[in-house]
């Protein structure tokens, strides 16, 4: 298997956009965040409008309830279709990983949506992959679809320093498209984040091509004493309404920082275009819910 460093390295240059779209750290306030209420926030996505055939940028994401200060691919690689059959209704979000193409520059899409502060959050998602999905070239690896961040969302190579947020992304990996969770938090192993393998009855899942599949991640942030991070940090991941990988004794903040951000990055790589598809290959999202209460994700009980 290649070093961690190999198989799930970012750009240069990704790691600078990450770095560029730093969210300035909220002041702290009375309380560590285990004692102050969590608000209650629910933010749902169909993608039944616009027009089918038209592209899906920031503009159109705020019309929906969804806000982001910047974004990549969304104008040109991200495209409200209804001529596959959607999860739900009759449109979901299509978005375009090109032949030979790697980082958010040139691939997939990027932009950090805006979340009420928590410090435990509930993402869910269906997601879809090209029937010829192309897991890369002679390395193999990208990042799936929305995940949780927070403060300056620690990513790209970065260390988690506990002033600099964290993040926790799903990934595919191996040639054969392996399931993950890929996470940033302080004292991650490598020079890149941590990943846990995705789990069904112990046996390791492998994304499936031509079929909708559900992902719901909960993020808990640890609690923070005296300045110092305790570690009460959690990371669970939900494939089709089972747990298939939970993280516990986290460490992702010394700060006031939490959960902020439903963290849409999904593109093929890899810092190398080994990495890179070796066809034009597609995913498509539907029905994106993201809420501080369980009860709001249905796919956890049954819709």
């Amino acid at each position: 298997m290649k070093s961690r460093s190999t198989i799930l390295g970012t750009t240069a240059a990704a790691g600078a956009l990450v770095a560029a779209a730093v969210f300035a750290p909220q002041a702290s306030g009375a309380g560590t965040p285990a004692e102050r209420p969590a608000p209650k926030a629910l933010k749902v996505n169909t993608f039944e409008r616009p027009t089918a055939g038209m592209p899906y940028p920031l503009a159109e994401w705020a019309k929906d309830g969804w806000s982001a200060p910047w974004a990549l691919g969304m104008d040109n690689r991200a495209r409200i279709v209804d001529d596959t059959p959607a999860h739900s209704g009759r449109k979901s979000l299509r978005v375009h990983y090109p032949k030979g193409q790697i980082g958010p520059e040139q691939s997939g899409a990027l932009a950090p949506f805006a979340v009420p502060k928590a410090r435990e959050y509930y993402l869910s998602y269906w997601a879809k992959f090209s029937g010829d999905f192309s897991w890369g070239t002679t390395e193999y690896a990208g990042k799936l679809g929305i995940g949780l961040a927070g403060g300056a969302a620690c990513s790209g190579g970065q260390v988690c320093d506990g002033t600099n947020g964290f993040s926790s992304r799903i990934i595919w990996r191996t040639a054969k498209g392996q399931a993950a969770v890929y996470y940033y938090h302080m004292g991650h192993a490598g020079t890149y984040g941590d990943y846990a393998v995705l789990k069904n009855n112990g046996a390791d899942i492998y994304w499936p091509k031509g079929q909708w599949v559900n992902l719901v991640q909960r993020l808990k942030v640890n609690t923070v004493t005296g300045g110092r991070a305790n570690a009460d940090g959690e990371i669970e991941i939900f494939y089709n309404g089972k747990s298939a990988a939970k993280v516990t004794g986290l460490r992702f903040v010394t700060n006031a920082d939490q959960v902020d951000k439903a963290y849409f990055s999904s593109f093929a790589g890899g810092a190398t275009t080994n990495f890179a598809p070796q066809k034009d290959s597609y995913i498509w999202f539907d029905d994106v819910k993201v809420s501080t209460s369980r009860a709001d994700i249905c796919e956890l009980r049954g819709c």
